[in-house]
């Protein structure tokens, strides 16, 4: 651990303060290991190679890049305004209509683009700026904004799921099964708050309710795009195909819907879409990849073991142990890549999880993944605040106490996949699906 410590994790550290960006700070780190490091083992410095191309060249990763061209189509055929006419329809009527209308629209969009980052860069200009004119403070606003796109990598299909599920093992399907009562419920449980707060502060202009017509009008405008959760959700539990397959039949799907049926992708949006796709799947590839390099360097030097002796040692009470955990994902969050987080820490405290404290792998998978994104929010570094806050115009300093009451249900729902496995194993168990 020690050896560990001095010669990998420390000039990971060192080059992640000088500004090197993650993934080719993890990427250094651990070659300055292999090539350095006193090692009573030595190690092939072709192995950063091997092990990279390793972790990455698994079928399941193919879904990847399927998916963000699944939202790149989408987006570009002007689905975010059909979701958010929809969502105005449902909600916008009750109080605090837009800031309902910014988290519902959250909830269409994540089982669409199953990103964070994409939500919130493509709703955020939307939707800030329209309740912005309807006298929601700016700082409101933004945290709305920033706390609803957490749901993007929850309700399924998920791109974080699809990593997650490839590198430690655990059912892709089960992940995505298990994910949809805690979106759902993330989703609920920030238009609670949202509702008090418009309601005690006098957030927003009220709207009257527009009839069921214009309601079915958007419904029905917005319905094949919403179709797509559900054509893969139910590919994939009933087993018609895998998550791979089902990238491909989302975007064959995108395409119909795009060009047949809303009649707004052309030549150039296809081809600047799949542009989009590979700069965004590329670089979450070589983070991926570099990220397993580090990680398999701490397996082989039996890290997870020690962690898992040192953390019961420290504390025999199970509660405890997901406490200090759930601290230490808010933490890690703040200031590191999300998916590298996931990748070096997955595999490092399952054993603690899974074998010390009796999680089943569906259920660690999501407790992973939702606690290191409550981090993406968590002031004063989470990333998703930096996404926001400059669209909305107002500072950060603002945005993160305005976000505080948003992060702390969230905070209560990552408790509920913790502490109450039924919430994210029911639907797995029912279907069949396991670790």
């Amino acid at each position: 651990m020690e050896l560990v410590g001095v010669w990998l994790l420390a000039p990971f550290f060192v080059f992640l303060f000088l500004g090197i960006p993650v993934a080719f700070s993890l990427g250094l780190a651990s070659a300055f290991f292999i090539f350095f490091a006193p090692s009573p083992l030595p190690i092939p410095a072709l192995i950063i190679v091997t092990e990279a191309y390793t972790g990455i060249s698994q079928f399941a990763l193919l879904a990847l890049p399927m998916f963000v061209l699944t939202g790149e189509l989408l987006n570009r055929a002007d689905l975010t305004d059909k979701l958010v006419e929809l969502a105005t329809h449902m909600v916008g009527w009750i109080k605090g209509g837009l800031a309902h209308v910014n988290i519902v629209t959250s909830m269409f969009f994540a089982g669409i683009s199953g990103s964070v980052i994409a939500d919130a860069a493509s709703l955020g200009p939307i939707l800030i700026p329209a309740m912005i004119k309807e006298k929601y403070p700016r700082d409101f606003s933004a945290a709305v904004t920033a706390s609803s796109a957490v749901i993007g990598a929850i309700i399924p299909p998920s791109t974080v799921m699809i990593i997650i599920g490839s590198q430690l093992g655990i059912s892709i399907g089960g992940l995505f099964a298990g994910g949809i009562i805690p979106g759902i419920l993330v989703g609920v449980f920030l238009m609670v708050v949202s509702f008090f707060m418009s309601w005690r502060r006098g957030y927003g202009e009220i709207h009257r309710f527009q009839g069921p017509i214009p309601l079915a009008r958007s419904t029905f405008y917005a319905t094949p795009a919403l179709l797509i959760p559900v054509i893969l959700i139910g590919g994939i539990l009933t087993g018609v195909f895998t998550p791979t397959e089902a990238g491909a039949v989302a975007v064959l799907y995108s395409l119909l819907v795009g060009v047949f049926f809303y009649r707004t992708l052309n030549l150039k949006k296809v081809t600047d879409a799949m542009v989009a796709t590979a700069r965004v799947t590329s670089s979450a590839l070589v983070i991926v990849a570099m990220a397993i390099v580090f990680s398999r360097i701490l397996v082989f030097f039996q890290v997870p073991q020690e962690l898992l002796e040192f953390i019961l040692s420290v504390s025999a009470n199970r509660v405890l142990i997901f406490l200090m955990l759930i601290v230490f994902f808010l933490i890690m969050g703040t200031f590191m890549d999300a998916l590298a987080n996931m990748i070096i820490l997955g595999p490092l405290l399952m054993p603690v999880a899974v074998q010390g404290l009796g999680m089943e792998p569906v259920q660690y998978g999501l407790f992973l993944m939702v606690g290191l994104l409550l981090g993406l929010i968590t002031p004063p570094l989470g990333l998703l605040l930096f996404i926001t806050t400059p669209i909305a115009r107002t500072t950060l300093e603002r945005v993160s106490v305005a976000v505080l009451p948003f992060l702390a249900v969230e905070i209560i729902v990552l408790l509920l996949i913790t502490f109450v496995p039924d919430l994210t194993l029911w639907i797995p168990h029912k279907l069949g699906l396991g670790g």
